[in-house]
């Protein structure tokens, strides 16, 4: 048969065929007087191997591993490796796909229900939407709003620790946790723009209230991770604190409970 029969033959193009051809893969029969090259049903049959190989995802580095007749218990064991690794490559994709359509998923269900598409629990992103449009001040609203977006890169990252997002959740929708912590976030936004000295008991008085909250509510804050100091890491790795929270008396309280969680951190005999 001739090369356009056989690439029909293998539901396959003449071009493949030719390139099977310049990798060693499929020997090149010799041309006839005619000047044509006869193709047989042992090609044939050899093109439909390679073809179901290479559809199957093995790649065509080891197509000619799997089907010579003449393989040693080494090769054996290289091609049982190399079908194991593709395995468990497929096995990855597999995960990351149906990890996809879980996120994806519950996107369209907050869209259906009318609301943002938010990488925050739904129940946790509803509770601070509702607290950033009531909220008593547009300061306050303002630092909702870091709070919100800090938490949301935190969860997008994987460095949101559950007990992170139930516990800010259950303080949102609780109307006196949520009163009490509004009131802090009020007294953190005052400092904005003050000269860090000059507010330096506000600044304790804050931390110390805050870190008080926290250990009520079973909360947490942004702790410093592993290889930040107690001057305060960035979040996820990636943002620094000063970049975060531009202003330095605000910073301050923040850096104040983030050297107190290092210490306990630290020192757990002590907590």
């Amino acid at each position: 048969m001739r090369i356009s029969k056989l690439a029909e033959f293998a539901g396959t193009t003449t071009r493949t065929v030719r390139h099977y051809h310049r990798l060693g893969l499929l020997n090149e029969p010799r041309r006839r007087s005619n000047g044509y090259r006869e193709y047989t049903l042992t090609d044939a049959v050899r093109l439909m191997r390679i073809r179901w190989l290479a559809t199957s995802g093995v790649p065509l580095g080891s197509v000619a591993a799997i089907l010579s007749d003449e393989r040693s218990s080494e090769d054996e064991r290289d091609v049982a490796a190399d079908l194991r690794a593709l395995i468990a490559g497929i096995e990855k994709e597999q995960n990351i796909l149906a990890r996809k359509k879980m996120q994806l998923t519950a996107m369209l269900a907050e869209v259906d229900r009318g609301n943002p598409i938010s990488a925050l629990p739904a129940g946790l992103a509803t509770a601070l939407s509702d607290a950033i449009d009531g909220a008593p001040s547009v300061e306050v609203g303002s630092a909702l709003r870091l709070d919100r977006d800090l938490v949301e890169v935190l969860s997008m990252s994987g460095s949101a620790p559950e007990f992170l997002l139930t516990g800010y959740e259950a303080t949102m929708i609780d109307d006196l946790r949520r009163e009490r912590y509004l009131k802090l976030l009020a007294h953190w936004s005052q400092l904005e723009g003050c000269s860090p000295d000059s507010v330096e008991s506000e600044i304790d008085a804050l931390a110390t209230r805050l870190l008080e909250f926290f250990d009520q509510q079973q909360m947490g804050i942004i702790e410093p991770s592993d290889g930040a100091d107690e001057e305060g890491g960035g979040v996820a790795g990636t943002l620094a604190l000063d970049e975060l929270i531009p202003d330095p008396a605000q910073r301050e309280v923040i850096l104040r409970v983030q050297r107190e969680l290092f210490t306990r951190s630290s020192n757990p005999e002590d907590i």
